[in-house]
C-alpha cells in the first residue's frame, strides 16, 4: 500500500506529516531504504510510532508520499524559470532549468539515494509520467514565447521528448557522482536545444535557439 491511510486537515496535523516526511528523507541520505523502518522514522521525527501509521501505512507510503512532493517541487521549479525574464539564448534557458535540477541531486535530502537505491513503487510511474509532461508544457510555452518555437503539436512532442532526453541525462550525470558529471550536464543543455530547434519538415521552422 503506498498511500495515506488519513490526510491531515488541521494545520498541526499537517506539520506532523512534514515532520515524518523530512525525516525520512533525513534518514535516507545515511540509512538505505532496507534499513529504514517506521520505528526509526518516528523517532527522527519527534512522533510516536501510533502518530505515524495514522498518516501512512508503512514505510513505503511515506517513501511514495515524498517522492510525491518531489514531483510538484519539480513542476514548480519548470514555473518559476520559465516565467521569470527569459536569457537572450533558448540553450541558456535549458541550462537554467537543468542546473537547478541538478542542485535538487546537490541539495535535497535524501533525493538522489532514493533517485537510485530507493524501492520502485509501481504506483509512481504515472506521477512521474504527468510531471514530465507537465514539465515539457513549460518549457513549450516558454520556447513559443521567447524563441520562436512554432506552437503546434509537432513542436509539443520535441519539447516531451527533449524533457525526457534531459532527465536521462540527468541520471547519468549523478549516477556515479554527487556533485554531477560537468561535462555531462554541459552537454545535456547543447544536445536538446539542438534537437528542439533542428530543421522540421512541420508547418513553420523553429527559430534560431
Amino acid at each position: 500500500m503506498t498511500e495515506q491511510v488519513h490526510k491531515p486537515q488541521q494545520q498541526r496535523s499537517r506539520e506532523k506529516v512534514t515532520r515524518i516526511l523530512e525525516a525520512t528523507a533525513t534518514l535516507l541520505e545515511t540509512t538505505s531504504y532496507e534499513e529504514l523502518g517506521t520505528k526509526l522514522i518516528a523517532a527522527e521525527a519527534g512522533v510516536s510510532v501510533g502518530v505515524l501509521y495514522r498518516y501512512f501505512a508503512d514505510k513505503e507510503a511515506i517513501v511514495a508520499s515524498l517522492v510525491h512532493r518531489w514531483f510538484q517541487m519539480d513542476v514548480q521549479i519548470a514555473e518559476r524559470i520559465t516565467e521569470e525574464p527569459l536569457p537572450q539564448r533558448s540553450q541558456e534557458l535549458l541550462e537554467k532549468l537543468l542546473n537547478a535540477y541538478a542542485d535538487r541531486f546537490r541539495m535535497e535530502p535524501g533525493y538522489r539515494r532514493v533517485w537510485y537505491h530507493g524501492p520502485r513503487i509501481a504506483a509512481l510511474r504515472a506521477d512521474g509520467r504527468q510531471t514530465d509532461q507537465a514539465i515539457a508544457e513549460r518549457v513549450h510555452k516558454a520556447l513559443v514565447r521567447g524563441y520562436a518555437m512554432p506552437d503546434t503539436e509537432s513542436f509539443r512532442r520535441r519539447a516531451r521528448l527533449a524533457v525526457e532526453v534531459g532527465g536521462n541525462l540527468l541520471d547519468l550525470a549523478f549516477r556515479e557522482s554527487a556533485e554531477g558529471d560537468p561535462e555531462i550536464l554541459a552537454d545535456a543543455a547543447l544536445m536538446m536545444d539542438r534537437y528542439l530547434f533542428a530543421p522540421s519538415t512541420d508547418s513553420g521552422s523553429p527559430g534560431t535557439g
